[in-house]
């Protein structure tokens, strides 16, 4: 019990400060964010009251929505800063793709994982108790539905807008409630976004008041595809992009070095316990 004590007091203090650096440089990319979009000198806010008259036509007609909270001034106003800089929508940046919901019918407790939007964060996945198992499916099925190295990860619903970059190829499959956004080819190759930039703007506050605006209305959040396809996403300058990312990648190193040291602390504790056994 005193080495396992030992081990704890030694490696706990090395893991925390490791993951708050790790939050300190992810919360440095976003401030970068909002200081460069929410404060720009050129974004038109208006007035600070959160309210708007419109007639039917400017209401039902032009949106197809009669909710009030849609048309509160917030959402215009959010919407007035991101246009007052360069911007593109979301379906002309990335690719979608949707995965499955094979229903509870097809869980199992051993498996290929299956990651469901409990297990999303924007800083990863967290270990599933749910599996599928290949059989159940066409050869071949499942392995095409896995998250490739790039792709970003976005939930549509329930806890909605909660986006993930993915770092390298990973062997599990996603409900139908996480999308698969690959940046496409051409705009890539344009050098316009990069996708870890993409990823903090995903879960930016630009994009959750967008978010709250399309979901409104309902007792569970559903953010419906044609709704996130017209995200508006500001493109700042490749250079401020770039800045953005390296708080990002060092974030993940962080949580990466955090998650060593966490498993090797483990590995300590369980050869005590089986020399003491």
């Amino acid at each position: 019990m005193a080495l396992k004590l030992q081990i704890f007091r030694i490696y706990f203090p090395q893991i925390k400060a490791k993951l708050k650096e790790a939050k300190t440089h992810y919360r440095l990319g976003e401030w970068l964010l909002i200081e460069e979009v929410l404060f720009s000198q050129n974004a038109t806010t208006g007035t600070t009251i959160n309210f708007r008259i419109a007639t039917l036509k400017q209401s039902l007609g032009t949106s197809g929505r009669l909710d009030s909270e849609y048309y509160q001034s917030k959402y215009e106003k959010n919407e007035a800063v991101i246009k007052s800089k360069p911007y593109m929508r979301l379906k002309d940046i990335v690719e979608i793709k949707k995965s499955i919901e094979p229903g509870s019918e097809a869980y199992r407790e051993s498996g290929i994982p299956f990651i469901r939007v409990a297990n999303l964060s924007p800083f990863g996945l967290s270990s599933s108790e749910v599996y599928l198992d290949s059989k159940d499916f066409r050869v071949g099925e499942l392995e095409l539905l896995y998250p490739k190295a790039d792709t970003i990860l976005l939930s549509k619903d329930g806890s909605i807008g909660i986006a993930y970059y993915v770092e390298k190829d990973l062997e599990c499959v996603t409900s139908g409630a996480i999308l698969h956004l690959t940046i496409k080819k051409e705009v890539r190759e344009k050098g316009l976004i990069a996708p870890q930039y993409l990823s903090l703007v995903l879960n930016a506050l630009t994009t959750k008041l967008q978010a709250q605006r399309d979901s409104g209305g309902s007792i569970i959040a559903h953010w419906k595809i044609s709704e996130i396809e017209n995200l508006l996403i500001p493109l700042l300058d490749v250079k401020f992009q770039q800045l953005i990312e390296s708080k990002l990648t060092h974030c993940l190193k962080l949580r990466a070095k955090a998650k060593e040291l966490l498993e090797s602390a483990k590995v300590k504790v369980e050869s005590i316990i089986c020399n003491t056994q």
